[in-house]
């Protein structure tokens, strides 16, 4: 019990959750801006009139899977990221008697919406978009 309530060990334990949720946090946007990147070339195949239906149709079949990966990573880190700041919070509302590294619950960016669903809805409705060569 008194190597739990060691200052020393809480102090690293708190360390490795601010690193860990930091880590998450970075994760979570790292995914969507690499397969942005992969789908843009892929869909330029995919509706480049010009190139033969297979080739539009696989490139738009790759760039919808990359996609939908990439959505369910962000979601995953999401959750994962909500994780560690919950064991973040736990950690110093018992050691520390309060939290310096909490999010209010109800916090809204500037125009009032949150960003990781709209970010997670657009992510979705982009990858769907290369399945539109399928249908010509």
């Amino acid at each position: 019990m008194q190597q739990e309530t060691d200052p020393e060990n809480i102090r690293a334990l708190h360390s490795a959750l601010v690193t860990k949720r930091a880590t998450l946090d970075q994760l979570i946007w790292q995914a969507p801006v690499i397969a942005l990147t992969a789908q843009a070339f892929l869909m330029t195949i995919a509706f480049d009139t010009t190139n033969s239906i297979f080739y539009r149709c696989l490139s738009g079949t790759i760039a919808t899977i990359i996609g939908l990966l990439s959505w369910q990573l962000f979601l995953r880190h999401t959750a994962l990221e909500r994780e560690a700041t919950m064991q973040l919070e736990a950690l110093e509302l018992q050691h520390f008697g309060q939290t310096a590294h909490s999010r209010p619950r109800t916090a809204k960016s500037p125009s009032g919406w949150r960003s990781r669903p709209i970010w997670a809805w657009c992510l979705f409705l982009v990858s769907v978009a290369g399945l539109l060569p399928l249908f010509e």
